[in-house]
């Protein structure tokens, strides 16, 4: 078999609305707008440096059904780039992008194949070489729940590479299109199956075959923070497949705890704060950095940041320490989950109301069933019409930390109000 190397990518959201958050951080906005194209930009890059023999794009393209045209235009004009350097692409859509969605009547160049609504196979070529054949599906629509990935069926003894926008295995944290299980991608024969849809960078099975998420090219909000890109696939003679994984994002998203049990003076946590913000800076490989910082933990710090204004001020200083740094650090959010620092043992033996109050709570926290156990008091509240419209009912876990917070609160304001 000739060796052959391609470029995996997926989720490009070309057209996503930054908009909001440019106007939160408006040193960023510029960049924040052009960020999902700059990432696509490098994984042009990628493939014309390495000069791979071809480019795989697993679905989500645009962000929406009805993709704007300067999106489109700067797609088309990405793959032209790769077209007169001898690269091909093959392109499947997705549940942003279904097939259904307005489209432009762009041309694109030959060595384009962009998938249908049913399962296709096309051949990717080195000159007369059969390198590999490629076998994809596009959504028709956005609401495709059936398993595509029983359609799939290996054709011939080449290597067999599967182009997939789908929900394979539990717990994604996505919407459960094209759901499918591993068991299912191995049955098809497939020597790779180059998949899109879950934002996080994942390798499900080396192989074979080799199951590979390569995330989004751009994080979009915190909730996708860290390292964003693409894999760099090589496949040898024998047709073993070696992965590299290349960063593309124009903007990193960053999130970071910061306990404050070891911190004793306000300067204390602007030294540890400005150290946080230097090291995410020097682990962003020059990018900028969008941050947000959680105060966790217990300790004398607590009375001070619990003071008005006391946040937000942090937040300004950081800001304007980040902008001066390089790469830039906007610090998007200072959020405070802490406590204060008390002998939490002698409070809950001492024969008062707080006392009681946090053996009550203690107890509940042991509960194996606390859901059960509350399901009296909390039936109101979520079968009321009006407040389970924007309530959801918490899992078991979701409630042991309101309790613990709760605790928190009402033992800080007894004792508040004690000391008064």
């Amino acid at each position: 078999m000739t060796p052959f190397s391609f470029v995996h990518t997926a989720d490009l959201h070309l057209d996503s609305p930054f908009s909001a958050i440019s106007q939160n951080a408006p040193v960023l906005s510029g960049t924040l707008r052009e960020a999902s194209l700059h990432a696509f930009e490098s994984v042009i890059r990628l493939c014309l440096q390495k000069r791979v023999d071809f480019l795989l794009v697993a679905g989500d393209v645009y962000d929406g059904a009805d993709r704007n045209l300067s999106a489109q235009v700067r797609f088309r004009d990405g793959l032209v780039r790769l077209h007169e350097a001898g690269i091909s692409s093959f392109i499947a859509h997705g549940n942003h992008d279904p097939l259904e969605g307005w489209s432009s009547s762009l041309e694109w160049p030959p060595s384009v194949h962009i998938f249908g609504d049913q399962v296709e196979t096309a051949e990717a070529r080195k000159g007369d070489v059969l390198l590999a054949r490629v076998q994809g599906i596009s959504y028709a629509k956005r609401e495709e729940r059936r398993n595509l990935s029983l359609l799939f069926e290996r054709k011939g003894a080449a290597f067999h590479i599967g182009l997939l926008h789908a929900n394979a295995g539990q717990d994604t944290g996505h919407e459960p299109y094209a759901p499918c299980s591993l068991e299912d991608l191995r049955k098809a024969g497939m020597d790779y199956w180059a998949l899109g849809h879950v934002h996080r960078a994942r390798v499900l099975d080396e192989g074979p075959p080799t199951i590979v998420y390569p995330g989004n090219t751009q994080g979009r909000s915190i909730r996708e923070a860290g390292r964003k890109g693409c894999y760099l696939v090589k496949v040898s003679e024998d047709g073993h497949v070696d992965l590299e994984f290349h960063g593309t994002e124009a903007v990193r998203w960053a999130f970071r705890e910061v306990s404050i049990r070891d911190l004793r003076t306000e300067q204390d946590l602007l030294n540890t704060l400005e150290r946080t913000c230097r090291d995410l800076a020097g682990g962003a490989s020059g990018r900028p950095v969008m941050a947000r910082i959680l105060l966790c933990g217990s300790g004398p710090l607590y009375k001070s940041l619990r003071s008005p204004g006391q946040v937000s001020d942090l937040l300004e200083i950081l800001r304007e320490r980040g902008l001066s740094g390089s790469p830039v650090v906007w610090v998007e959010q200072v959020r405070v989950d802490i406590a204060p620092e008390r002998d939490v043992k002698a409070l809950m033996e001492a024969d008062d109301f707080v006392g009681e109050l946090l053996r009550v709570s203690h107890d509940l926290l042991q509960e194996g069933d606390l859901a059960g156990v509350l399901e009296e008091d909390l039936n109101p509240l979520f079968e009321d019409p009006r407040a389970r419209r924007f309530l959801a009912r918490p899992d078991e876990e979701r409630l042991k930390v309101l309790l613990a917070k709760a605790e928190v609160i009402c033992v800080d304001d007894l004792s508040a109000e004690e000391e008064g």
